[in-house]
C-alpha cells in the first residue's frame, strides 16, 4: 500500500497546500482560516501543538528573550550611532526601537519554534515554498510591521527562510514559482477628502497658535486618552495654551531600503543556531524608518515645539515622529510620562517592562509593583458612573487577537485564542434559553480569527450588538460578563452594573499583587473559570442581580478590587493637575 505524501503547510496560503489528496500537517491553527473551513475541512489534516499553550515554555522563553531583547539593545546603539554618525545614549535609542525590538524578536521565535516543532515530529513531510515570498522587502515603520507579522505572505517568508536555515533531512522542500509582489504591504496612507481638508486646517491652526506661543512648552499632551473636555480642562489649569501638534499626526513619505548586504554586528557573538539566524537576518528586517530614513525625520521634529513634560499613553509605540521627537527631548532633559491605556489586571509577562525601562514616570490605574510607577486616577474613565437600570439585555464581551503570535507575554495569543472562544461557546450554550435571547456579544475588533463570524454561524446574527461603544451597551445591560480581565473589566466594574469575569484557566499570568483578590473575587461569584458554573450562576441572579450584587461579600469584594485595580476618587481632574504640576519633584 502506497503511503501517503505529508504536506506541512505553515501558513493560509492554499498555493501551498498541495494536491487534495495528500495529507496536510498544518504548523498550526492559524493556517485554518475561519472563512477557508469548507477548503481544508474536507482534506486530510492534522494540526500542530502551539508550543506556548505549554506556559512553563512561555515563562523559560520570556526570560531568555528579555534577557536577548537588553543584549541587542546595547548592541543596536553601538551599530545605530555608528551609522548615523551620533553618540546616543542606551535610553535614547531604546524609546526609538524599543518598541519594535520586543516584538520583533518575539516573533521571529515564536516562527523558529513552530519550525522546531515540525521537526521533531521526525516525520518525512514535504513543504512547498513561494520563490518571491523568500525577496520580502523590510517594513517602512513599526505599523507596516505590525501589520506584516500577521500577514499570511510575510511569514510564509519567514518559515520558509527559517526552514532552509536549519536544512533537516526530514522536511523536503520544493519551490513554486508564483509571481508575488516583493513589497508585501504598503505603509502610505489613503485619506478621503474630508480628512484631508481636516488636516490642512490642523496644520494652519497649528501654525497660528504656535505663533502665539513660545516654542519651549511646559508640558505637551499627545494621544491621552484623556476626553477633550478634560484636557481643556487640564490646559486652563496649566495654563498652557492649547495645542494640535499636527506635525506628529502627519504621515511621512518614506524613501526605498537601500543596499544593506553590507550590514552586521561587528562585536556580537551568537550562542546558539537562533541567535545566529537573528543576527543574520535582523537587518533585512529593521524599518527604514531607524535606518534610511531616520535623518530626514529628525529633521522634521526640528519644527516641533521644546517641551518640560511629554504626556502620552499610547504614541510612544508606532508614531515613529513622536518617538524620535521624544528622544530628543528627553535627551535635552525633558521627562517622558507614559500612562496605561488599559487595565484592571496586568499580565506577569508583559512587553519586558518596556513602558518602565523608557519613561521617567510609568503611570498605572492601581497597585504599583515597580518603583517608576505611579498610581492615579484611569485617565479613560473620567465619566460619571450611572445607576443602569434594569434592562433586560445581559451584555457579553469577547476577546481576540492577532491569528499569529507577536508578543512573548502572559495572555492568550495566538492560538490560544481558540481555546477562549471555546469555553465562550460552551458558556453561552449552557445559559438558559430564555437569558441567551436576551444576550449580546460584543465582538472584540483587533483580530483576525473570524470571532464575530464564528458566534454568528452558532447562535444567529442577532447575538451580536449593534451599539457603536461599549458604553451605551452597558447602558441596555442588567448584567456584564467579560471573558479578558483588562480594560472592559475594569470599565464594566467601574460603572457598576453587576459584573462578571470568566476567564481561561492557566493562560491569564497576572501580576502577584493579585493573587488575593482573585480568590475573593473567586468566592464572591464575581471571577469563574468553569462556564456552565458561570451559567448556573446567571441564571441563579437573572431576575435580581442587584440583590446579589448589592451583598456584604460582593460589596467587600468590589471594595478591594477598587483598592487593588483602580483608583477612584472625588476630583479626578484635579488629582492630575497637582500630578502635573508636581510631576518635576518626582
Amino acid at each position: 500500500m502506497e503511503v501517503k505524501k505529508k504536506i506541512l503547510v505553515t501558513t493560509a496560503l492554499d498555493l501551498t497546500w498541495g494536491d487534495p489528496q495528500e495529507e496536510i500537517v498544518f504548523l498550526g491553527e492559524w493556517c485554518k482560516r475561519y472563512s477557508m473551513k469548507n477548503l481544508w475541512s474536507s482534506r486530510e489534516h492534522r494540526t500542530i501543538d502551539y508550543h506556548w499553550a505549554n506556559r512553563k515554555k512561555l515563562a523559560i522563553d520570556h526570560a531568555y528573550l528579555e534577557s536577548l531583547n537588553e543584549e541587542l539593545i546595547k548592541e543596536l546603539t553601538s551599530f545605530l550611532n555608528q551609522y548615523h554618525s551620533l553618540n546616543k545614549s542606551e535610553s535614547y535609542w531604546r524609546i526609538i526601537i524599543g518598541p519594535w525590538l520586543l516584538i520583533y524578536i518575539s516573533v521571529i521565535w515564536d516562527r523558529w519554534e513552530a519550525i522546531s516543532s515540525a521537526i521533531n515530529l521526525n516525520e518525512k513531510i514535504e513543504t512547498y515554498f513561494i520563490r518571491d515570498a523568500l525577496l520580502r522587502s523590510p517594513p517602512k515603520d513599526f505599523v507596516e510591521f505590525r501589520e506584516a507579522h500577521d500577514s499570511d505572505i510575510w511569514n510564509h517568508s519567514v518559515f520558509a527562510e527559517i526552514i532552509e536555515n536549519r536544512s533537516f533531512n526530514n522536511i523536503k522542500t520544493k519551490i513554486i514559482n508564483i509571481e508575488l509582489s516583493k513589497k508585501f504591504l504598503s505603509s502610505k496612507i489613503k485619506l478621503t477628502f474630508r480628512q484631508r481638508i481636516l488636516r490642512y486646517f490642523a496644520l494652519k491652526v497649528d501654525a497660528c497658535l504656535q505663533f502665539f506661543s513660545s516654542n519651549d512648552q511646559e508640558i505637551l499632551f499627545f494621544h491621552t486618552y484623556f476626553p477633550r473636555k478634560t484636557l481643556i480642562y487640564f490646559y486652563l489649569k496649566l495654563k498652557v495654551l492649547p495645542r494640535w501638534h499636527a506635525l506628529l499626526k502627519e504621515p511621512f513619505e518614506y524613501t526605498d531600503s537601500k543596499d544593506r548586504t553590507n550590514l552586521k554586528f561587528e562585536k556580537l557573538i551568537s550562542k546558539n543556531r537562533f541567535e545566529k539566524y537573528l543576527f543574520q537576518n535582523i537587518f533585512k528586517d529593521i524599518p527604514i524608518a531607524y535606518l534610511e530614513d531616520y535623518k530626514s525625520i529628525k529633521e522634521r521634529t526640528k519644527k516641533l515645539v521644546n517641551a518640560k513634560k511629554i504626556f502620552t499613553a499610547n504614541a510612544y509605540i508606532a508614531n515613529e515622529v513622536f518617538k524620535i521627537w521624544s528622544a530628543e527631548q528627553t535627551s535635552l532633559g525633558a521627562k517622558l510620562i507614559i500612562s496605561a491605556h488599559g487595565g484592571a489586571f496586568y499580565p506577569l509577562f508583559n512587553n519586558f517592562d518596556l513602558e518602565d525601562k523608557i519613561a521617567d514616570c510609568r503611570i498605572v490605574w492601581g497597585q504599583e509593583w515597580l518603583q517608576t510607577q505611579t498610581r492615579m486616577p484611569p485617565n479613560k474613565l473620567h465619566y460619571k458612573a450611572k445607576d443602569y437600570q434594569q434592562e433586560s439585555n445581559v451584555l457579553f464581551v469577547d476577546y481576540e487577537t492577532t491569528r499569529y503570535g507577536f508578543r512573548c507575554f502572559s495572555v492568550p495569543v495566538g492560538p490560544l485564542v481558540l481555546e477562549v472562544f471555546n469555553q465562550n461557546k460552551i458558556f453561552l450554550e449552557s445559559l438558559d434559553t430564555k437569558i441567551l435571547k436576551n444576550l449580546k456579544v460584543r465582538p472584540k475588533a483587533l483580530g483576525s480569527w473570524e470571532t464575530k463570524q464564528r458566534y454568528i454561524d452558532q447562535f444567529g446574527k442577532d447575538i451580536i450588538t449593534n451599539e457603536s461603544t461599549i458604553l451605551k451597551d452597558f447602558e441596555s445591560s442588567r448584567i456584564v460578563i467579560c471573558c479578558y480581565p483588562q480594560t472592559s473589566f475594569a470599565e464594566s466594574m467601574y460603572s457598576g452594573i453587576p459584573s462578571i469575569l470568566l476567564l481561561k484557566k492557566g493562560i491569564w499570568e497576572c501580576q502577584s499583587i493579585y493573587d488575593e483578590l482573585f480568590l475573593e473575587l473567586e468566592e464572591a461569584k464575581i471571577l469563574h473559570f468553569d462556564p456552565q458554573d458561570a451559567a448556573k450562576h446567571i441564571a441563579h441572579i437573572y431576575e435580581s442581580p442587584e440583590l446579589w450584587w448589592d451583598s456584604q461579600k460582593v460589596l467587600s469584594a468590589r471594595k478591594k478590587f477598587e483598592e487593588i485595580c483602580l483608583t477612584i476618587t472625588d476630583n479626578p481632574k484635579d488629582n492630575w493637575v497637582n500630578f502635573f504640576k508636581n510631576i518635576d519633584s518626582k
